[in-house]
């Protein structure tokens, strides 16, 4: 089995429909094919997803629901991430690449060779292509051909 890190923005994708990242048709390819699989959820990706304007909509947060009961999911402690995480997000600024903190933080997740990431579903392609090619993660949906 697989192990799926998904970054914030393709779980928004998949609730709201206002989101116009994918199609319905191609958000819903990508969770049949991260179903099957171990979903690696980081707790602030878990955050982010989870803010107000997302539990406020019942229709959202029952979308939701199913798919994070649809599928195994393994939510990891980023307590050891924190502090690098934001210094590179202060560092990112400062370089004129700016970085979310918690994008900083699923870098670190990545690059680390205790964490076991196969694949990575994000719609933010250039904040992690160099990462995920060095350590051998394919992208999704950026590998996919709709």
């Amino acid at each position: 089995m697989a192990n799926f890190l998904v970054d914030t923005g393709v779980w928004i994708c998949l609730c709201d429909e206002r989101d116009r990242a994918a199609t319905r048709e191609e958000i819903s390819l990508i969770f049949e094919l991260i179903r099957p699989h171990t979903i690696v959820m980081p707790w602030p990706v878990a955050f982010e997803t989870l803010r107000t304007r997302m539990v406020s909509n019942k229709i959202a947060s029952g979308i939701l629901e199913r798919e994070l009961k649809s599928a195994p999911i393994e939510f990891l402690d980023d307590s050891r991430y924190r502090e690098d995480a934001f210094q590179l997000a202060l560092e990112s600024s400062r370089r004129g690449r700016p970085l979310s903190m918690v994008d900083c933080l699923l870098r670190l997740l990545m690059e680390d060779r205790n964490v076991k990431v196969d694949f990575f579903a994000t719609f933010n392609d250039g904040d992690f292509h160099d990462v995920c090619a060095a350590k051998g993660i394919e992208m999704f949906p950026g590998s996919l051909d709709f």
